[in-house]
């Protein structure tokens, strides 16, 4: 959850960072996003991380956004999950495929402070997903955009509101809810990445790099 734009942590950053590293350190060592990370990735284990992240973010990204009008939260909730669907057509995946993917079960995000803490992981996992991006050169050719648009379509000022409703949160004695909104998020993630064994429900195969 680091990042160039804040250079200085406050407290209630640093009891988030503090709460998730755990699940933080193991989501780094899942294989797909570890190989993704060393620029190692298979074609095929690349589109299933796509499918699977899909699977999860479609559904976190709907819960943020009706939690925020539930919790009378004025944030806006850019999205982002549908260049996933992108990603996947861009490498080869039909609409029919993507369409019946499975859905994650996300949070319920029962509290603003709750809220906050899902924010934050999906905020911070923007920022780590575009220092990922260049990773995939090797796959599907450098600076080629089409496969990665999730990846790299990172927005740094969501960042920085995010901070700011993290700092106002904590004033107002949210802080023990948004670590168990960040804990919940976490591991909500963990969980549905774990099935190392999940293919999409219908054949998608890569058509070879997009550009080449």
């Amino acid at each position: 959850m680091t990042s160039r734009v804040e250079e200085s942590i406050s407290p209630a950053r640093a009891a988030l960072r503090s709460a998730t590293h755990a699940a933080h350190q193991r989501l780094h060592g899942h294989p797909a996003l570890a190989a993704l990370a060393a620029g190692t990735i298979a074609p095929t284990q690349y589109l299933q991380l796509l499918a699977r992240l899909y699977g999860f973010h479609l559904p976190f990204e709907r819960a943020l956004t009706e939690a925020s009008l539930r919790h009378g939260v004025d944030l806006r909730i850019g999205a982002r999950a549908h260049l996933l669907a992108r990603d996947l057509v861009d490498l080869g995946a039909m609409g029919e495929a993507i369409a019946i993917l499975p859905m994650a079960e996300a949070p319920a995000l029962r509290s603003p402070g709750e809220w906050l803490g899902a924010l934050y992981v999906r905020e911070g996992s923007t920022l780590g997903a575009m220092r990922l991006a260049a990773a995939l050169d090797p796959l599907l050719g450098d600076g080629n955009p089409r496969g990665r648009r999730f990846l790299s379509g990172g927005d740094a000022e969501g960042w920085r509101q995010c901070c700011a409703a993290l700092e106002a949160g904590a004033a107002r004695g949210l802080l023990p809810e948004i670590v168990e909104g960040a804990r919940a998020s976490f591991h909500a993630l963990e969980r549905w990445l774990a099935d190392q064994n999940f293919t999409p429900t219908l054949p998608i195969t890569m058509r070879g790099a997009p550009g080449k």
